[in-house]
């Protein structure tokens, strides 16, 4: 998930306790569930989009109009035990900071952390004042905050919003890169 250099630029942001963000704008756990055996994928009965599944609610969820369902362990087309989930979002690239540097202070901000009232305030204030080492968060983490702390901004997966489907989307990319590098400045 991470590229040598942007681990090693972590490690060193770490030894002189200095804060990190990491962008990465899919949240949840894994972006899609997909059978292995027949290319079942699990969408969602509204919208027919692909289910995210969040990890900590145990879930899948769609982003788009909010429906939920449970776990799918059985592939419902083939009946097959080989479902599979791939794609990465905030609540997996938090697991994977945490293992990789476990004495790392570290908070996670996207939608499913923010959902009470003041939690967006609380966790900036958090990142600020508790000395918290990485931010991890998707797009609320570039908007009009400064941190004098912060030195390095790593963006995951920062091609991904290059595929979706929309004439603008190279320019919406550049606009989201802009907004993440200016955090470190």
């Amino acid at each position: 998930m991470l590229s040598m250099d942007l681990y090693s630029a972590i490690e060193e942001n770490l030894k002189q306790k200095r804060q990190t963000i990491l962008f990465l704008n899919r949240r949840g756990y894994s972006t899609f569930i997909m059978c292995r055996n027949c290319g079942y994928t699990v969408q969602c009965k509204n919208c027919n989009i692909s289910m995210t599944y969040h990890s900590y609610e145990k879930k899948l969820k769609c982003h788009y109009c909010g429906y939920e369902e449970k776990v799918v362990t059985i592939c419902p087309e083939c009946h097959s035990d080989k479902i599979r989930y791939f794609g990465t979002g905030t609540q997996k690239l938090e697991q994977e900071i945490n293992k990789q540097f476990p004495n790392a202070k570290t908070i996670r901000m996207d939608i499913d952390t923010v959902t009470k009232k003041n939690s967006h305030e609380e966790i900036l204030n958090r990142f600020k004042t508790e000395n918290i080492d990485i931010l991890i968060g998707t797009q609320m983490v570039v908007k009009g905050h400064h941190f004098p702390n912060v030195t390095l901004v790593g963006v995951i997966a920062a091609d991904s919003s290059l595929n979706i489907d929309d004439y603008r989307a190279n320019e919406r990319t550049f606009q989201i890169l802009t907004q993440v590098a200016r955090k470190s400045w």
